[in-house]
């Protein structure tokens, strides 16, 4: 592998690892500023959104994101079916529950999970792959990455190692998911709207899914993404740099 794609991946883990240096400081700082419990995780999204719209800025990649745009055509929006099924899968026939502080602040704050992630991963990330590697490795370690970062529960969180390592496999699929999509459209506005959606329901759901269900969610995930990258898999050109776009 050239030293232009190992720099890429270390740029991808450089990322990662300094928005998990920004939670880690703005989880210490935030008290100081009077902000306690659960609002502790609300202040901490805001930092990272900030976060995320200077590397984005930083980077020039505005109008590379589409985070603007409404539009993207019939096929995105086909594509995007599966992402939208799922967060209604946990919602649905259960329904929600409504955890304080209510559903206006759960929706805030996720839908800056949604935005700073997005951002961070699907744009920065993704696009800075995109510069080194072909279509399938550029999406495949911009969602490997994607996974490990959740690996910062470990340190944020009280859940159990192996509820940590499964949430990395989940998120390593939906981020491979995710960033497909990305690739091919940059169109990054529903995959923040779908993301913080998917947050929202699984958080709150009356009647989480059973691991099973989970399992066959990550092969759907897999099979969209193989499915959205189908002209660069059909010229089988896995690792040149090209510039197919629907």
């Amino acid at each position: 592998m050239t030293d232009d794609r190992w720099r890429a991946i270390g740029f991808g883990l450089g990322v990662h690892a300094l928005r998990f240096g920004v939670i880690m400081g703005a989880l210490a700082l935030a008290p100081l500023m009077g902000i306690s419990g659960w609002y502790l995780g609300l202040a901490a999204n805001f930092v990272c959104v900030i976060f995320a719209v200077v590397l984005v800025s930083a980077r020039g990649l505005w109008s590379r994101a589409g985070l603007f745009s409404l539009w993207r055509g019939r096929t995105a929006m086909l594509l995007l079916l599966p992402f939208v099924i799922e967060v209604l899968l946990w919602a649905v026939p259960g329904g929600l529950i409504e955890r304080p502080p209510g559903f206006g602040l759960w929706a805030l704050t996720l839908l800056m999970v949604g935005l700073n992630e997005e951002l961070t991963s699907r744009v920065v990330v993704l696009e800075r792959m995109r510069e080194s590697f072909g279509a399938v490795s550029a999406v495949a370690l911009t969602g490997v990455l994607f996974g490990l970062q959740h690996l910062s529960a470990l340190a944020t969180t009280t859940r159990t190692l192996d509820d940590i390592l499964l949430n990395v496999l989940v998120s390593a699929c939906y981020g491979i998911g995710l960033a497909a999509f990305q690739y091919r459209f940059r169109w990054v506005l529903p995959l923040v709207l779908v993301h913080g959606g998917a947050d929202f329901t699984t958080i709150l759901s009356a009647n989480p899914l059973p691991d099973a269900v989970v399992v066959v969610t990550c092969v759907v995930f897999l099979a969209t993404a193989a499915l959205t990258l189908r002209p660069w898999l059909k010229s089988r050109r896995i690792f040149p740099t090209m510039s197919i776009r629907a």
